[in-house]
């Protein structure tokens, strides 16, 4: 299930163009003004219930600035997904007590409107977009890589041979994951997904400086369009967690198109 939030803020609005510390940080206060432990265990329990956003979405005419993308009207568009009721719940009441507190950067947020989207029944199969860039990395690469963000349809510099099939296998294993998270129990049927863009759009964004290092990190996502295969339990899951990692940043949610 998922929020179609519309979100006024005071004008003009400005979309960060590294908007997934800003989008997480809003959300989570959002949730955290209406119930902290919610939040807690969104932000601190990775094994915990989660939830997926798509990234800020402007209404109207805009511009490109140095820093992001100008906004005129103020207004943007952002959907929110969970299997869990708490925390879209816990979402509308904390917009509601945080009209005029909640802010991303200095931007104020002024007011909003809320409309509830259910999960379509019918998944396998079908074609699909992301609504926001999927971010899938590798701790562990070959070839002496610390980490490495895989494209769906492989990178010349890979240090993997057959980079966008490894790409499938971490996708359909954090889906599993998630999948145990949500009905209590493995996933023992199949999967399969195919990509139908040539040529993914991708973006480097800046998450968070490391804190053994103090060197930034950054995580580089993929745009594109889809078909997936599966149990639709398992594909109820991709709809409303999306897929990938990172998803309360803004990453991995999709669309049937």
């Amino acid at each position: 299930m998922r929020l179609n939030l519309t979100l006024h803020f005071e004008p003009p609005f400005v979309i960060p163009y590294n908007y997934p510390r800003y989008l997480y940080s809003f959300l989570l206060r959002a949730i955290e003004l209406a119930d902290e432990e919610v939040a807690s265990r969104i932000h601190n329990n990775k094994r915990d219930i989660k939830l997926v956003a798509s990234k800020f979405m402007p209404a109207g005419s805009t511009k490109r600035l140095e820093e992001g993308l100008l906004v005129e009207s103020g207004t943007v568009e952002l959907y929110v997904g969970s299997t869990e009721n708490v925390i879209l719940e816990s979402l509308i009441r904390g917009l509601g007590y945080g009209i005029g507190r909640l802010h991303v950067g200095c931007q104020r947020l002024l007011n909003y409107e809320v409309e509830l989207r259910k999960t379509p029944e019918r998944l396998s199969g079908r074609r699909f977009k992301t609504l926001s860039p999927v971010s899938v990395y590798h701790n562990s690469p070959p070839n002496g890589f610390k980490q490495w963000d895989l494209s769906p349809v492989g990178q010349p510099n890979s240090p993997f041979e057959n980079e966008p099939e490894v790409w499938k296998s971490l996708v359909f294993e954090n889906l599993k994951s998630k999948y145990l998270m949500v009905y209590g129990e493995p996933y023992e049927g199949d999967f399969r997904i195919k990509v139908l863009t040539n040529r993914p759009k991708s973006k480097k964004f800046f998450m968070k400086m490391d804190e053994k290092t103090g060197k930034p990190i950054y995580a580089r996502a993929w745009e594109f369009n889809f078909k997936m295969w599966g149990e639709e339990g398992l594909l109820h899951v991709a709809y409303d967690l999306g897929i990938g990692m990172r998803n309360p940043h803004g990453f991995g949610m999709i669309e049937v198109v």
